[in-house]
């Protein structure tokens, strides 16, 4: 995988809605209300900064990253504000400082007024959707990756419902299969979590990639694709199930801590947070990686 011929992509199917609290949207949105009037925010509308393209949403993912290189709550907080206002503009279609201004108003009174599991509005799902995808942008950042190649697919069949409709080929097949198409991978890795072993999304997920792999090797004939599965936070193979063990050192752990506390603002502390560690699902993967290679020892 460390082949420098290599191109890697990371595609989330889902945005992840469900895992976005009120009070973090509503924290946010107090923090952009507080700064939209300053002249900072209002001189890159002027100049057209929050134009919808992916160089320009890059610049935000910079900006984050000049924060966390310079240890800086404040210019962590300009980034984050930049991209909410970014989110809010596509999503109203607004670039009125006022007619914006109006709308998180709006927003900031809903988020204080709902209570936590309500299911949200169509619009709010979706605010809170690429609040998300903003954070794994960030995190893909981390490692140098950019916006071309972190992919949300946003799936229909993720609505927010207790019960999670499964996968239909148009809308949630089909679109997993176009994006193999067009990057044609040799290597695809995906979680296994089996159905009923913790959040259904990540079984549903699994299925509409099947489904995909099965139909983008009847096209293009690739049957040398190599599927990598693994598990992790909420269902693990035993070492004696898996065939593939990749050795982790602890400075990998703890990059994957400080890129998990820098990125995942939404998620450090979690709303549904596992029956194991009520923490950082980043502390949490390591306490299972050590007990893994406490096992593995044992049986060497």
């Amino acid at each position: 995988m460390r082949n420098p011929l290599n191109t890697h992509h990371f595609c989330y199917l889902t945005s992840g809605f469900n895992a976005v609290t009120n009070h973090y949207v509503l924290r946010q949105l107090v923090t952009l209300f507080e700064q939209i009037e300053k002249s900072e925010l209002k001189a890159l509308i002027d100049e057209g900064y929050f134009k919808q393209d992916r160089a320009t949403g890059d610049t935000d993912v910079y900006h984050y990253l000049d924060g966390v290189a310079a240890n800086s709550q404040s210019i962590r907080n300009q980034a984050n504000s930049r991209r909410l206002l970014r989110i809010l503009i596509q999503l109203y279609e607004e670039e009125s400082i006022q007619h914006l201004k109006d709308r998180i108003g709006e927003l900031i009174d809903y988020f204080r007024t709902q209570y936590p599991g309500k299911k949200d509005l169509g619009h709010i799902q979706l605010l809170k959707g690429m609040i998300r995808e903003w954070e794994a942008d960030l995190f893909w950042a981390h490692f140098g990756f950019n916006s071309r190649s972190v992919h949300h697919l946003r799936l229909g069949f993720y609505k927010g419902d207790i019960f999670t409709e499964d996968p239909e080929f148009v809308r949630d097949v089909r679109p997993v299969a176009d994006l193999m198409e067009e990057i044609r991978p040799n290597v695809l890795s995906l979680a296994f979590d089996p159905e009923g072993s913790g959040p259904d999304t990540h079984y549903k997920v699994m299925q509409a990639t099947a489904e995909a792999v099965k139909d983008y090797i009847k096209k293009k004939g690739r049957k040398e694709l190599e599927i990598w599965g693994y598990r992790n936070v909420w269902f693990r193979f035993h070492p004696s199930e898996a065939n593939i063990y990749v050795p982790v050192s602890v400075n990998s752990m703890a990059v994957m801590t400080n890129a998990f506390h820098n990125a995942f603002g939404s998620q450090v502390d979690a709303s549904f947070p596992s029956y194991e560690l009520d923490g950082p699902f980043s502390r949490l993967v390591q306490k299972i990686q050590a007990e893994q290679f406490h096992t593995v020892k044992i049986c060497l």
